[in-house]
């Protein structure tokens, strides 16, 4: 078993833990505040703006919110979507719109905005969740035998992979989806300790669902931890009941379904077809974000650790949410996409570690020469880490997100109140930080852009269009009239349309 290792940092000297210690102390403060610094707090595309408009609505007391429709005109005259920013859901029964996303993430943005308000709620949520993957971490390796010096190196491997940096700079719910489910892998772990931890099992699952619905996929790796212990089954199910309450009653009210989501049907995109090339993609970017390092989880099922009911659940938890998401059309199409098996990933990291430290135990590595080795590793992670955070300009996001609310602001300065304004990507984001009526360009129905046309002359509003780069040239031309470009604010290009 790896706790037996001879690595520990307890037989190292007195001076020489007080130093790895102190470094460790000022290299996790370093993190955070860097982090903090380049959270991107802004409401920008679909799911940053959908995670912040559903929060304020919460705040707001609303599960709903009337659509920003033509007064007069029902919501889906001029086609079903045509006044629904991204990030939503109309219904065309009642012309509300409802946020796409699940509840458990703006609910944390909710608390958070109550203490720092709505500005700083995503940095508050985001670096919070951060400290508490790293010491949830910490906690999961120790309770499976891994050495404080393996433990440590673990938290730096989560830290510093690009996929989570990539999550801690936005909102949005993966980061999130990560700790509830360390939370609930640990407490599961300690679940035949104390009827308590079975109980905190269940309450962590049930915030992790509402977090993200696949995270009821925990049933199995908890499963396995709990075995035939049917107390603890009670105390789980027990724990869960708010959370599952909450669940449904949220969707019910929302959805007219306890168990259909925003998301509404997504069985076309799950299919056999994309398992191939999914599996392939996942092989070619797991190494890249969390270094070849990883790679040596492969020898974990041959260790005499792998037969341990802490690791067994490891790799029920990586099996199945891999499995699930590898027939999922999306998780292929580009490297951060695997955003959805994020919270899989400390099952890689601690397997690999075990690997690490069991050598280290079998080849009789002294204590100087094994934190010789365990830092050689770590800093060869490191630095292949660092080295894609660079290649992919993961540090540089908030820039990027910062045209929206800079646009947004641009327009509800200069723009006449009773603007329409045709857009797509920045939808949501205007939803959020202006007052404006919002024209979906691209959910206009078919030969309905004659009479939208002549409704919007009939109430005298003026029209604009703001646009990407990527959507512009389809936008003008099938908004159809004579335009003039007015201003660029950062990759938005304002364009007013000439009587």
């Amino acid at each position: 078993m790896p706790n037996s290792a001879p690595s520990s940092v307890t037989s190292l000297p007195r001076w020489l833990r007080a130093v790895l210690i102190g470094f460790a102390g000022v290299a996790g403060a370093a993190y955070l505040i860097t982090l903090a610094a380049h959270i991107s707090p802004h409401a920008g595309g679909a799911d940053s703006s959908g995670y912040l408009n559903s929060a304020r609505m919460l705040g707001h007391g609303k599960f709903l919110t009337p659509a920003r429709t033509l007064p007069g005109h029902a919501a889906t005259e001029f086609g079903e979507m045509t006044f629904q920013p991204l990030g939503f859901r109309i219904q065309p029964a009642t012309g509300q719109i409802a946020p796409t996303y699940p509840i458990g993430f703006p609910l944390h943005l909710f608390a958070a905005a109550r203490i720092a308000g709505w500005h700083n709620a995503a940095i508050v949520v985001n670096v919070v969740t951060v400290l508490v993957s790293g010491g949830l971490f910490w906690a999961l390796a120790r309770r499976l035998g891994l050495q404080p010096i393996w433990a440590g190196a673990g938290v730096a491997l989560l830290w510093l992979c690009p996929l989570f940096l990539f999550s801690a700079l936005q909102p949005m719910s993966d980061l999130l989806a990560l700790a509830w489910s360390l939370a609930v892998l640990y407490c599961a772990l300690r679940a035949k300790d104390h009827w308590a931890w079975a109980l905190a099992c269940g309450i962590s699952l049930g915030l992790a669902v509402l977090v993200r619905p696949t995270n009821a996929l925990l049933a199995v790796p908890v499963g396995v931890a709990l075995g035939f212990h049917w107390r603890s089954y009670l105390a789980v199910g027990l724990g869960g009941l708010p959370g599952a309450a909450a669940f449904a009653f949220y969707n019910w009210r929302v959805y007219g379904s306890p168990v259909l989501t925003g998301y509404g049907d997504v069985s076309s995109a799950f299919s056999r077809e994309f398992l191939s090339h999914n599996l392939a993609h996942f092989a070619r970017w797991i190494p890249a974000l969390l270094s070849p390092v990883i790679m040596l989880v492969l020898a974990a099922p041959f260790l005499p650790a792998a037969r341990q009911r802490g690791y067994g659940m490891l790799a029920a938890w990586w099996v199945t949410l891999t499995g699930f998401y590898s027939f999922y059309y999306n998780s292929g199409e580009t490297w951060w996409y695997l955003r959805f098996i994020l919270p899989a990933f400390p099952a890689l990291i601690l397997g690999s570690l075990a690997v690490l430290a069991t050598s280290a135990q079998a080849f009789r590595v002294r204590t100087r020469l094994g934190l010789v080795a365990v830092s050689g590793v770590l800093l060869f992670a490191a630095g292949w880490q660092i080295r894609q955070i660079q290649h992919l300009d993961v540090m540089t996001f908030e820039q990027g997100e910062r045209n929206y609310p800079d646009a947004a602001h641009w327009a509800q300065k200069n723009l006449p109140a009773n603007s329409a304004i045709f857009c797509l990507q920045v939808s949501g984001a205007f939803y959020y930080y202006s007052d404006f009526m919002m024209v979906r360009w691209d959910q206009v129905a078919a030969g309905q852009y004659a009479a939208l046309h002549a409704a919007l002359a009939e109430q005298q509003r003026p029209i604009y269009a703001a646009l990407f780069p990527f959507e512009t040239p389809e936008a003008l031309d099938k908004i159809g009239g004579h335009w003039t470009k007015l201003t660029t604010i950062g990759q938005v290009t304002f364009w007013q349309r000439q009587p």
